[in-house]
């Protein structure tokens, strides 16, 4: 009967970890896919940003501009201005995803790509029916 608890202890002990572990191990793989899910969220929630932004500026007419700022997440690629969209292209997985958001006036983009993570702040103006987006400062993050 001596040191039975003891025994008992260790026992209900290990048949927590035997549970507990592979549980972890189960969280940590879904972490990862969760921080894809978030970035691609961000890609979609900037796109949609810079999209709306490109319509509002376009329907104000000639002359109009504003300034915003943006999050770039870590697994982007490029940003691209396509005649009528923004593209944002991020490596999931190993493959190229492709976040487009489509405007309604043509975009003359910048001359600067941005192809680092961080936050930008991008200049929208209106010249002449054609909406230019400028890069005017960066916080780009070194991972």
């Amino acid at each position: 009967m001596r040191g039975q608890v003891s025994n008992e202890l260790l026992v209900v002990v290990g048949f927590i970890l035997l549970l507990f572990i592979p549980l972890m191990f189960v969280m940590y793989l879904k972490l990862g896919d969760a921080n894809t899910d978030l970035s691609l969220l961000q890609m979609h929630f900037s796109a949609a940003r810079i999209a709306y932004l490109v319509n509002a500026i376009g329907y104000m007419g000639d002359g109009s501009a504003i300034i915003t700022e943006i999050y770039v997440p870590e697994n982007i690629k490029q940003i691209s201005f396509n005649r009528n969209e923004v593209v944002f292209t991020a490596d999931v997985h190993g493959q190229d995803n492709d976040v487009a958001q489509p405007t309604s006036f043509p975009i003359a983009g910048s001359r600067e790509k941005i192809t680092q993570p961080g936050r930008y702040r991008l200049e929208i103006m209106n010249e002449g029916g054609v909406v230019s987006i400028e890069i005017a400062s960066s916080e780009e993050t070194n991972a």
